[in-house]
């Protein structure tokens, strides 16, 4: 069993999506012949709004045994910024803390003392000077600047190691919406620590085919295709749940303005009309918690408040069973940013609940659901009702569409499977 290193900012505790992936590898890749050590920062809280995230932390190293993985969870330590933005959140100095937040960005590519988690680089560093073991290390991004850390480890220790992209970093084309020029510089910035720092790799990860290709085209490392994927069994205890009474749609997550969720919507009201009932309800378990978000769904839907619902930030547990009871689970592609793909889409295949994503995106997503075969792409808005007056057909008549979890193909998208393919990768560093 070899050790190695799994660096990440978001590990369990932390109740945010982005801890799910590096937590599937340290629960699954003791399967295929290695054996993790989690260096990350402390979550005592969970995240609730923005402001958690900054919170200050007990000073001591947390370390836990697991069955299959070990971790370590150094404390967070915030700086003026963060304290300034624990305190007063967004009602004072406001000015001052982006300020402060620009110099952050600027001198942290020169002096890991800008980092305000540098002390996650510092543990890794003095963990391999006493651990010669220790030969592979994984750094799941974002945040990137943890690549740096991988850069100086391998010039100081000769540590291959793999930069993991949750999203893209500098080849991102929707973080260019919308920005101003000092943005811009910085970007052109990073864009110079990304070829520096990620070109030290051995080898590259991320969880969408488009964004390896132009990372590899960036950096000139060789890549890996590996999805987030769906955890086996996450649903078990929840399988005889019945439906919901009325016929249910819902999209789980944070809403952006590049999805399109208007055609949905819109096809969604002529339903409605058509059908001439109030035995149907579109959730956004979530959304509330993101105001600007939720009324921009009260803005389209206006008139037909009694067919919608958003909540407030809802537990795992209870998300999961919403998605069981669901009739159709809704995800709204990026439409023209081919390569965004949201962990949730595999939580969806994981629930068994029937998948309508409108409008696709003819890449990624749309290729995941047609490979798995778990749903239904609309493109138009009279696919969408024609699909939702099939599906409230069945309804009726009692039956609720669902996926087959068995099949060969949905299983190339399980956690566990993608924890090998990374293990193939690994043996050949």
């Amino acid at each position: 069993m070899q050790r190695i290193l799994l660096i990440s900012y978001f590990f369990p505790p932390c109740n945010l999506t982005a801890a799910e992936r590096v937590n599937s590898w340290a629960r699954h890749l003791n399967k295929f012949g290695y054996y993790p050590i989690v260096v990350s920062r402390r979550w005592d809280i969970n995240i609730k709004n923005l402001s958690d995230l900054s919170h200050a932390t007990p000073k001591e190293v947390l370390y836990e045994k697991h069955e299959n993985y070990e971790s370590y969870l150094v404390p967070y330590l915030p700086n003026l910024k963060d304290r300034i933005y624990t305190k007063y959140g967004n009602k004072k100095f406001v000015t001052l803390r982006r300020a402060l937040s620009m110099i952050e960005l600027i001198m942290q590519r020169y002096s890991n003392l800008f980092i305000p988690f540098n002390n996650m680089g510092a543990f890794a560093d003095d963990f391999i000077k006493k651990n010669r073991d220790i030969k592979k290390v994984i750094i799941s991004g974002n945040p990137y600047i943890q690549f740096k850390f991988g850069y100086q480890l391998n010039k100081k220790y000769g540590t291959k190691w793999i930069a993991d992209y949750r999203d893209a970093w500098t080849t991102s084309e929707i973080d260019l919406i919308a920005r101003g020029t000092m943005f811009k510089y910085i970007r052109a910035s990073d864009v110079a620590s990304e070829k520096k720092w990620v070109g030290t790799a051995s080898a590259i990860t991320s969880v969408s085919e488009p964004i390896l290709k132009n990372l590899t085209n960036l950096v000139g490392v060789p890549g890996k295709w590996i999805p987030n994927g769906f955890e086996l069994g996450e649903f078990d205890d929840l399988k005889d749940l019945k439906p919901f009474d009325k016929f249910t749609v819902t999209y789980i997550g944070t809403l952006y303005h590049g999805q399109q969720i208007e055609l949905f919507c819109q096809a969604f009201i002529q339903f409605i009309n058509h059908i001439k009932t109030d035995n149907v309800k579109l959730l956004f378990p979530g959304l509330a918690f993101h105001k600007d978000q939720f009324q921009r769904i009260a803005n389209i839907m206006a008139g037909y408040e009694n067919y919608f619902e958003g909540t407030e930030r809802t537990s795992k547990d209870k998300i999961l069973e919403i998605e069981v009871k669901s009739h159709l689970l809704l995800y709204p592609a990026w439409k023209g940013f081919n390569g965004i793909i949201p962990s949730k889409i595999y939580e969806y295949i994981s629930s068994g609940t029937y998948i309508m994503v409108a409008p696709g995106d003819n890449g990624e997503v749309d290729k995941i659901l047609t490979q798995s075969g778990c749903g239904k792409i609309a493109n138009t808005q009279e696919e969408i009702f024609e699909f939702l007056k099939h599906a409230y057909d069945l309804y009726t008549k009692g039956i609720k569409l669902k996926t087959d979890l068995s099949a060969e193909n949905v299983y190339f998208f399980s956690r566990e499977h993608q924890a090998k393919r990374l293990a193939d990768l690994l043996n050949t560093l």
